[in-house]
């Protein structure tokens, strides 16, 4: 019996990214109807171009949280990888990467080691981070390599290269979620750190790597964002991290470990960026918009709520 409702449970959760689809369809309807353009197959290339930066870093957020975890310094790294990159030396891209992957060495090793619970360790490098980011680049500008705005502007058989770049990205976390060893045991670690224990896994080097991918996924987030705005920007990525963990609860991807995969919240962030869309054809204030991402938040959160582990 207990079997047969956990299997159930399972196959729910499995469906739980449909109604963001149909979120996604009611949506895309209303701004149909209400202008031409809205669905236009240039606008909605825009859309995801604008979009790749807050995929990659979803893609990331997506690892961490299905080990139980969360990461708030996602769009401080983002900030500070847009304020190195603006400073057009040629040791400006390895030094960003590098001080990305630091912060993710530094969260993994203070849950791991201190025993200090993901959302506190994370929130204290999100602002140490951020104090970085403006020291390195006080108000926006600077200059990035010529390179990384010709990949911006680039394009591969009608659609721009960041786009398919990140559909490459997509692909192939997807899979290596599904099917690899490693996925396997970021799902069996969210589900339960001591039963993966018992079973072999090594847990500590599974949350390394995840706070590790995190942090290179919101950099290279960053680095296509300084691309297309060809400067730097120390507070452009504040929004990331609240997006990241929306796009993921709405995709149906559970906010407490064990479940879930990267389509759904792939199609969280597409969802969000059409209501971004529609809500400025509508002219409403960024302010408004900041307070229905938190209530889609707050509602998709209340739906992810889960009684045994695992399930």
């Amino acid at each position: 019996m207990k079997l047969a409702r956990a299997t159930s449970a399972v196959r729910l959760r499995r469906l739980s990214a449909l109604p963001v689809i149909g979120l996604i369809v009611i949506l895309a309807t209303i701004l149909g109807l209400s202008s031409p353009y809205a669905l236009s197959s240039q606008n909605l290339v825009n859309i995801l171009n604008q979009q790749v930066s807050l995929i990659l870093v979803t893609l990331g957020q997506v690892i961490v949280i299905l080990t139980a975890g969360l990461d708030l310094s996602v769009g401080s790294v983002v900030s500070m990888t847009t304020a190195i990159v603006s400073h057009d030396t040629p040791y400006a891209v390895p030094l960003a990467l590098a001080a990305a992957l630091s912060v993710g060495l530094i969260n993994a090793i203070g849950i791991l080691r201190l025993g200090v619970h993901p959302i506190l360790m994370t929130l204290s490098t999100m602002t140490a981070v951020q104090g970085v980011a403006l020291f390195v680049r006080p108000i926006p500008g600077g200059q990035v390599p010529g390179w990384m705005t010709s990949y911006a502007s680039a394009s591969f058989l009608g659609l721009p290269l960041p786009v398919i770049c990140a559909a490459a990205a997509v692909v192939f976390a997807s899979v290596f979620i599904a099917r690899s060893r490693f996925g396997l045991h970021l799902l069996a670690i969210g589900a339960s750190p001591e039963s993966a224990l018992l079973g072999g896994v090594n847990t500590g080097r599974i949350i390394l790597f995840a706070y590790l991918s995190s942090s290179f996924l919101a950099c290279l987030g960053g680095l296509n964002l300084a691309a297309r705005l060809a400067s730097g920007d120390p507070l452009v990525g504040t929004s990331f991290a609240i997006d990241s963990i929306a796009a993921t609860a709405l995709g149906g991807t559970q906010l407490s470990g064990g479940l879930g995969g990267v389509a759904g919240p792939v199609t969280g962030v597409l969802f969000l960026a059409l209501l971004g869309n529609g809500l400025n054809l509508l002219n409403i204030s960024t302010y408004y918009q900041m307070i229905i991402k938190g209530a889609l938040l707050i509602l998709a959160v209340s739906a992810h709520r889960r009684s045994q582990p695992g399930l």
